[in-house]
This record gives structure tokens, C-alpha cells and sequence, in this order.
């Protein structure tokens, strides 16, 4: 943590010093005052808002908006603003590009090819709908705002693209926070959200690389051709670049903290740079630097470094949009308050019908439709993004900007405020879904004769301490359920895994037709060791307490929080891994400290090695979840 507090740091001094001239002209005035003061005045603001369990990014539209408005620009001219705004959004870029999982969009590609492009293209035709009849975007609009009346497509295209597109900071947040990252419709957003920040990238590559007098011009169809022959251009170099190079090179680096920061730093800085050389987009290029370094064995220890550049991104983006804010007047505020406000509303509430739609169409269940769209349900930071351009290049007037930026802010603060009843929400309309549940294909599995539904051993999710257990029953002739949302684990156990007796079944463990479709209520013992699922496990507890509770249920977890929680629920025992892990290693301790300095340790620790060494190579692809 506090090395990741000191390359955020390095990097916000380094990102100062390489801004271009600040002063306002005259005084050549420090700009490490008014940044300053910005930034501490944006972090009590952002403390305000998290009492109210709300985003910090609202803090720095607030100070920069306030910054505007109190004469701050006369400090930072307009040019080193604009440099912020730059620098922030090929930050963001590049790390959307280190959240793209090209073989975790292969395995899901059913559920997302309707899921994820379902959303996209059903929002879209609504946002169409309207941007025609509601907001009134057409060749008359665009004559009366001053605005090239043969721009009229393009403007509605964008301005609904901007409706379309979710926040993938405030979902994989509210995930990370809820602990849902694991569950089925966690997963399922995440890709949703690699499959939108993929159409905004392409869509910031079309709008950026154009030039502004030619947009709806006769020559659109060459330059987005152009555009994409770029893309697949740097695609094809950059794949030999990280088969040839990075992999020896970031193998290199991460032997030291600094130098992973510093490497990958340079690199994704150093390929938006050559892009803009090559008159590309910078943010094009930020984008498929991340999602190379996404492809390398060092992804997470990466994404754990530079991860304050996100952050850091974040804060100079957004203090520029309240900047650019700032320069509107009152009356063109409030003038696009109400249509925003609609917006926002209709964003918030239509998005959860839709994602039921599409749940129902790929045989989902109800609550992770229900969770999946009450999550998605709010407009992103990269239709900010492209609204900023949009107005730089005349394809939206101040008014078309407004009402986009107060669509995002007001869809991010009632989908915020949505995310903490998920689950009461859920419960209030559960009785009218109905009709989607009961479909699990859980029921195949209980239909195999190759396995009964009682006397069963059930694990949840997949790891080392699973298979341990897993083991221990599967040698005594126990027939063991091994449930987990990783295609691949399952795999693994159907093809090369030595014990007949482990059956590996893709199922949500979080959904309740799953513990009756697996009998859990007739199993020798259910054994949970999900990582952040102390929600699920909650309520598996209590559903067993009601239905069998002769059927011993054990929960894994490194809390003690958690584990008094779960046994004031009912949990028969609760697997504590930091406690067992203490107890285990006091009597290696005890052992090993009687031997010789030279020995001491070596051979407990070369077992060890030799023993995950056997596992990364028995899983393969699988070994990082274990």
C-alpha cells in the first residue's frame, strides 16, 4: 500500500513537470498552489460524500466547477487544463485496457453474445428513440443551436452512444464492495463492461481521429476505414511485441517493485506517444498497451502497482470537465437540468427491464438478471469523455453537453444510492420473476447416473483449500460436488484430474434453485470456501438451518468479524485461514528451528515449491485461481 501511495506520487510530480507552460501570462504563477489547494479542498469533499455512500470523482467536478467559477483558470490557463483532460483520459484508457480478459470473454461469449451486445444495441435503439422524440436532435435542432446541419446523424448517434454506456468504475466497485465479483452476474458484468469500454474506445478512436469539418462529410466512410486498418495494424504489432518482447522484458521487471512501475508506465505512455506521432489516437493506443500487459503473467502485480494511476487519471479528468463546466452559464445549467434529470430517470429504471429480457433469453435466473441490470444502471465516464469532444468538435452545443453530464452525475448518484438495497430490491419484486427461475441447468447433473444427489459432499468455489478437501474425501470413496463459475476448472476436472469421485459442475452458488436443484439439504456436508462470499454464505446457512439442519455447514473466511457472524448463523464450523495457518506454521516452527542455520527451513520450503510447482502444471490456465 504505501508503495503504491509513492509511485502514485512520483507519477503526479512527474505528470506536473511535463505540463506545459501554466502561468497565466503575466505572473507566471506556481501551479503547485491552486493544484493544491484543488486537491485538498477535493479530498474533504470527497470524505462529505462518502458518508452519503457516494462517488469521490463528484468531488472533483465540484472543485473544478468551483475552481472555474473563483478564477482558478486565470492561474492554470486553458492549455495546461486541456493537457489535464488529455493526460487523464489516456490514463483511464489504458487501464480499461488492463481490464480486458480475452479468454474470460471467450468462455462466457453465449451469455455475453446476448447479455452483453443485447444491452448494447437494446439501450442504444431506446437512447435513438429518445434523442429523436424527446430531446428533439435533427437537422432543425442543429440549425437553431448553430451546429453544420449535415452533423445531425452523427450527433444523434453519439449523443445515444452516450446514454448506452455503463460506468465501469462505479459496477467493478460496487462488486468489489458487495462481494459479487465471483458470483454469476459478476461476472457476467464484467465482461459486459470490456465489451463497452471496447465500443467506447472505438468510438473515441472515429470521433478523435477525424477532423472536425469533415464529420458527416463524404469522406466518413474512408476515414473510419482507415481508422480500423489503423487499429488492426497496432493490434497485429503489438501481439508480436508482447510475444517477443514484453514477456522477457516485464519478466525482467518485476523483480523489482520500482521497475514494474516505471516499465509499465513507459510502456503504456510510450505507445500512445508513438500513436500521436503516427497522427493516431493517444487514447487508441493507451487502450491496446493495457490490453497486452492484460495477456502477461504479471497481470495482477501490475494492475497492483500502477492502480493509483487510475486514481490519479480520474482526478485530473474530472477537474477539467468542472473546468469546461464552469465556462457555461446559469441559464444554460438549468436549462438542460430537467431533460437531464428525465434522462437519468428513464437510464436507471429502464436498464433493469432490459436486462431481465435478456436474462430470460439465455435461461438465467431472475436474481442475477434482477442484480446484473440494477448494477449496469447508470451512464459511464467515457460518455463524459466523448460528450467533451463532441462539444470541442462541434457535434454537441452547450446545451447537448449539459444535459449529458448531468445525466451521468444523476444516473451515478441514484444507481450509487440503489447499490446499498440490491438484495431488498430484489426481494420486493422476486415474486413476479418467478417465472423466470426453475430453469437452472443444475438439473442435468442431477439426472447423471454417474452421480446421486444424497450423501453427497458439496464445495463451493474452487482453490487450494478446496481441493485439499476435496481430496481428503474423494480417497475415503465419497462422492464429491465441486461447484465453481470458471468453465476452465471444470474442465480441468472432467479431463486430467485423477479422482473419478470429484464432479466439477459450473453453477451460481449464490442462487437458491441451486442448492435445492443440488440437494444440498440431503448432502453429508456442504463446505463453502468462497473468497468474499460471506453474503452467500449467510444464506445458505439460514436456508439449511430451515430445511435439513442435521447438514453440517462449514464456511472459509480470514475474518473474525465473518467468523462470529457465521456462527451466530448457524455455521457448524468455520475454516478461519489466517488462525489454522498460524497454528500450522508454530509447528513447522518448532521443528525447524532446531536445526542448523543451513538447513533450517530448506527442506519444508524446496516440498512446497515442488508441490505448487506440480500444480501450476497439472492446472495450466487454471492455476491463478488456486
Amino acid at each position: 500500500m504505501l508503495l503504491n501511495m509513492r509511485n502514485g506520487i512520483i507519477s503526479l510530480i512527474l505528470l506536473i513537470y511535463s505540463l506545459p507552460a501554466y502561468g497565466s501570462g503575466s505572473g507566471g504563477n506556481s501551479l503547485i498552489e491552486p493544484l493544491g489547494a484543488m486537491l485538498l479542498a477535493a479530498a474533504v469533499v470527497a470524505i462529505i460524500l462518502s458518508y452519503a455512500k457516494q462517488a469521490s470523482l463528484f468531488a472533483f467536478i465540484i472543485i473544478g466547477v468551483l475552481g472555474g467559477l473563483f478564477g482558478v483558470r486565470e492561474v492554470i490557463n486553458k492549455e495546461v487544463m486541456t493537457a489535464f483532460v488529455d493526460i487523464g483520459i489516456t490514463l483511464l484508457l489504458f487501464m480499461a485496457g488492463m481490464e480486458v480478459d480475452i479468454p474470460g470473454l471467450l468462455k462466457r461469449w453465449k451469455l455475453l453474445l446476448i447479455n452483453g451486445f443485447g444491452q448494447i444495441i437494446g439501450l442504444f435503439i431506446i437512447s435513438i428513440a429518445l434523442g429523436l422524440l424527446y430531446v428533439g436532435i435533427d437537422t432543425n435542432y442543429m440549425e437553431t443551436a448553430g451546429l453544420p446541419a449535415e452533423n445531425a446523424t452523427a450527433t444523434l448517434i453519439y449523443f445515444a452512444l452516450c446514454l448506452t454506456l455503463s460506468s465501469t468504475i462505479l459496477v467493478i466497485g460496487t462488486l468489489k464492495s458487495t462481494g459479487q465479483i465471483a458470483e454469476e452476474h459478476g461476472q457476467i458484468a464484467l465482461g459486459l463492461m470490456v465489451l463497452q469500454d471496447i465500443v467506447a474506445v472505438v468510438a473515441l478512436a472515429i470521433l478523435g481521429s477525424l477532423n472536425p469539418e469533415k464529420v458527416g462529410g463524404g469522406s466518413l466512410g474512408v476515414e473510419v476505414a482507415m481508422i480500423f486498418a489503423k487499429m488492426i495494424g497496432l493490434a497485429i504489432v503489438l501481439f508480436f511485441v508482447t510475444k517477443y518482447i514484453l514477456n522477457p522484458l516485464f519478466k525482467f521487471f518485476a523483480q523489482s517493485g520500482e521497475l514494474l512501475f516505471i516499465g509499465t508506465l513507459g510502456y503504456g505512455m510510450g505507445v500512445a506517444g508513438l500513436c500521436e506521432v503516427i497522427h493516431f489516437s493517444s487514447g487508441i493506443g493507451a487502450f491496446f498497451a493495457g490490453a497486452t500487459l492484460a495477456a502477461l503473467p504479471y497481470r495482477h502485480e501490475i494492475e497492483d502497482k500502477v492502480e493509483p494511476l487510475k486514481a490519479f487519471g480520474v482526478i485530473l479528468f474530472f477537474m477539467g470537465l468542472g473546468f469546461d463546466i464552469s465556462e457555461l452559464k446559469v441559464e444554460q445549467m438549468l436549462g438542460g437540468f430537467v431533460e437531464g434529470l428525465v434522462l437519468a430517470i428513464l437510464i436507471v429504471v429502464l436498464t433493469i427491464p432490459l436486462m431481465l429480457f435478456l436474462g430470460y433469453l439465455s435461461r438465467l435466473n431472475s436474481k442475477p438478471s434482477f442484480l446484473m441490470g440494477a448494477i449496469i444502471n447508470q451512464s459511464s465516464e467515457f460518455s463524459l469523455m466523448l460528450a467533451v469532444l463532441c462539444w470541442q468538435y462541434k457535434l454537441f452545443d452547450p446545451h447537448l453537453f449539459i444535459v449529458i453530464t448531468l445525466v451521468v452525475l444523476l444516473s451515478f448518484f441514484f444507481s450509487s444510492l440503489g447499490h446499498q438495497f440490491l438484495d431488498s430490491f430484489y426481494n420486493a419484486f422476486s415474486k413476479m420473476l418467478q417465472f423466470m427461475d426453475g430453469r437452472s441447468t443444475a438439473k442435468e447433473e442431477e439426472a447423471s447416473h454417474e452421480f446421486e444427489m444424497e450423501g453427497h459432499v458439496v464445495i463451493m468455489e474452487y482453490n487450494e483449500l478446496a481441493i485439499e478437501i476435496a481430496d481428503f474425501y474423494a480417497q475415503r470413496g465419497q462422492q464429491v460436488l465441486l461447484l465453481d463459475l470458471d468453465p476452465h476448472i471444470i474442465e480441468h476436472f472432467e479431463k486430467k484430474h485423477g479422482h473419478s469421485n470429484i464432479h466439477a459442475h459450473y453453477s451460481n452458488m449464490a442462487d437458491p434453485d441451486v442448492w435445492e436443484d443440488l440437494a444440498f439439504h440431503k448432502a453429508k456436508v456442504v463446505i463453502s470456501c468462497m473468497d468474499g462470499g460471506q453474503e452467500a454464505e449467510l444464506a445458505i446457512t439460514r436456508w439449511l438451518k430451515k430445511e435439513s439442519p442435521d447438514v453440517p455447514f462449514i464456511a472459509a473466511t480470514s475474518s473474525h468479524e465473518e467468523t462470529l457472524e457465521l456462527y451466530g448463523a448457524g455455521a457448524r464450523y468455520v475454516i478461519q485461514t489466517e488462525y489454522l495457518a498460524a497454528k500450522s506454521f508454530r509447528d513447522i516452527f518448532e521443528t525447524e528451528e532446531t536445526k542448523e542455520r543451513k538447513e533450517a527451513f530448506r527442506e519444508v520450503g524446496e516440498n512446497h515449491f515442488s508441490e505448487t510447482k506440480k500444480l501450476e502444471e497439472g492446472l495450466g490456465a487454471a492455476f491463478a485461481k488456486a
